[in-house]
């Protein structure tokens, strides 16, 4: 076996991830996905939790003739208790005799072990879609922070500069000195672009303005580098009229903006803020989707029809298709979603409330 205790250290759910999944297929693919604690002795349950869990996967492998030391080396993490303080609210495991994906869900999950010749993969649809990972920019004229949802909680993240007030990254010089910059590359850049510590003076509006754009400009590149290749989408809360020179002066868009100044609220009424600007989000796709589906369907290239999902997922011909797991047959509606993965369909999930006629999923095809 190939696998390495490297393999063993947990990731985030990241764009790719699960196209990347799909198209893992070998005899025998486990799974194993359960809910954990993020402190407490609960996170000791947790180890109790996953042997028992293992120990279903053995037996699930012994009927399927299937060599149980496929196992082995995560039968390592059953006393490890450093690995248990250090989870989130959910744990997927996808293990095959040459790799193992441990991946950190931000939303709990049931428990579920399977053995397949591909992965089960359905739970992780709605981790992806649900707005679970999202970084926040808190931003004002005076200061900016980056957050990190953890679920419908923020982390704050410190960058090389943030969190930072805005005269720790633009400072006052004397008034009669030319605006100037001073460069400053961290060690091991590679050579990728510095950071630059910029210093203005304060006379005339528009060297105000000129210093607020480099203030602005800095912060962007900080976010920047915090969400490169990442596949997470940014939230920023400002005003207005921040938020519009924000975007001007980076180039970077928001994927939600929510307004208003962040000074003005708590910490508690932030994360409330942006967690409903999110769920709104989200359901407002569901609702889009409702409606492509319905003038699909009007087309005949549409379906609500899982065994016909199914074949024609098989078949390359589903486009997209939404699921809502609390209506499904799990294991039917996991293959239309490996198939349409495979295949570079999309997939989402969305609560039942928003599935046409309350169906278990709805696909639209491409011919």
């Amino acid at each position: 076996m190939s696998i390495t205790a490297h393999d063993l250290t947990p990731s985030r759910l990241k764009q790719g991830d699960l196209k990347q999944l799909a198209e893992t297929t070998a005899n025998p693919c486990v799974s194993i996905l359960m809910r954990t604690h993020r402190s407490g002795a609960a996170t000791q349950q947790d180890a109790i939790r996953f042997k028992n869990l293992l120990g279903e996967a053995r037996q699930k492998l012994k009927e399927a003739g299937n060599d149980c030391s496929i196992l082995a080396l995560v039968e390592s993490l059953t006393t490890n208790s450093d690995f248990w303080q250090y989870q989130v609210e959910g744990l997927a495991l996808f293990l095959t005799s040459e790799n193992c994906r441990l991946i950190k869900l931000q939303r709990s999950v049931d428990e579920h072990v399977s053995v397949s010749d591909s992965f089960f993969l359905l739970p992780l649809v709605s981790q992806q879609n649900a707005g679970d990972s999202y970084f926040v920019l808190a931003l004002t004229w005076d200061e900016a922070k980056l957050f990190r949802s953890a679920g419908d909680v923020l982390k704050l993240v410190e960058t090389q500069s943030l969190p930072a007030k805005y005269h720790d990254l633009v400072l006052p010089r004397d008034p009669e000195e030319n605006l100037q910059n001073t460069s400053h590359r961290s060690v091991g850049n590679n050579g990728g672009p510095s950071k630059a510590m910029f210093h203005g003076h304060g006379e005339g509006e528009g060297k105000i303005q000129a210093d607020r754009d480099r203030y602005l400009s800095l912060v962007g590149d900080e976010v920047s580098e915090a969400i490169y290749n990442t596949g997470t989408a940014l939230v920023v809360v400002a005003t207005a009229e921040v938020a519009g020179h924000f975007e001007a002066a980076t180039g970077l868009t928001a994927d939600v903006k929510i307004e208003g100044s962040p000074s003005r609220w708590s910490d508690d009424e932030m994360r409330n803020r942006v967690n409903e600007a999110v769920a709104e989000q989200i359901n407002a796709g569901g609702i889009d989707y409702a409606e492509r589906f319905g003038t699909a369907l009007a087309q005949s290239k549409g379906s609500k029809d899982i065994e016909e999902i199914v074949t024609a997922a098989k078949l390359g011909r589903v486009e997209s298709v939404m699921v809502c797991c609390s209506n499904a047959d799990l294991d039917q509606v996991n293959v239309i979603v490996g198939e349409t993965l495979r295949q570079g369909g999309d997939v989402f999930s969305c609560e039942a409330e928003h599935m046409p006629d309350d169906a278990a999923v709805a696909a639209i095809f491409r011919y």
